[in-house]
């Protein structure tokens, strides 16, 4: 099932500016960009299909025909699982130069689904395309299976961690996953486009029980809250809580 946005002539005029195609693309961290050949980069930029998805609108619907693989160009995104009772849980974040739908390649229906968390330029590439583009290319499918392989460490880390930490390591852990996330090598250390729901899913708890801790961690000049907005005061305190645990992700 397709969806399709309809958007004003300001809009259309918008992406336009963002919208890049892969040979031009400077999206480094992309795995096509990275390690296609350049033959198979001008093939894959014929079949790529570009949307602009607004903060709040799905790229990918859970359960949906697995299509194709999802990179993005620019911006970022939650992945969800729904579980009992309908309940939507953010399980990863990612960001430009991220994979969405990867999980669900090779099976019938998308596993997980995807939210754009800021307006975001997202390629789409079809499941004939990028089987060809695999096949032919080499170094691309077994840097495809290390960014799989990594994904999977992650998860059994964390899974492991999470029923070992105590309900303040579990806020801890989740801020620094973000920041990690989103804030690499870099200086500032603010945990945007997250709601309390969200970073209380990726921490294994309770909105109150986030609520309670980063009380205490403001409390403490770790951290401080302006407008919802989160900065880290203090990372490496913060590392300190966690240290004890093995954090690769």
């Amino acid at each position: 099932m397709f969806f399709y946005i309809y958007l004003n002539s300001f809009q259309v005029l918008t992406m336009r500016k963002v919208f890049t195609k892969c040979v031009e693309c400077r999206t480094s961290s992309c795995l096509i960009k990275q390690y296609a050949n350049s033959s198979w980069i001008k093939i894959l930029e014929e079949h790529n299909q570009m949307a602009f998805y607004k903060e709040g609108q799905h790229i990918v619907y859970e359960n949906n025909p697995v299509m194709g693989l999802y990179f993005i160009q620019s911006g970022k995104a939650k992945i969800y699982s729904t579980g009992i009772n309908n309940k939507m849980q953010v399980v990863r974040l990612t960001k430009t130069g991220g994979i969405i739908g990867h999980r669900g390649y090779g099976g019938d229906l998308y596993p997980v689904g995807a939210i754009a968390i800021e307006d975001s330029v997202v390629c789409f590439i079809d499941n004939e395309t990028m089987y060809n583009a695999f096949i032919e290319n080499p170094k691309l499918t077994f840097n495809l299976m290390m960014y799989y392989s990594k994904e999977l460490r992650n998860s059994e880390a964390k899974i492991k961690n999470i029923a070992q930490m105590n309900v303040k390591e579990k806020v801890v852990d989740a801020l620094l996953y973000v920041d990690d996330v989103f804030n690499p090598a870099s200086d500032t250390h603010k945990i945007i486009s997250l709601t309390r729901k969200d970073l209380s899913d990726l921490a294994g708890i309770n909105p109150e029980q986030l609520s309670r801790i980063l009380s205490e961690l403001k409390n403490e000049e770790l951290i401080s809250i302006v407008s919802n907005e989160i900065n880290i005061i203090d990372i490496d305190k913060l590392r300190d809580f966690v240290s004890p645990f093995n954090r690769t992700y």
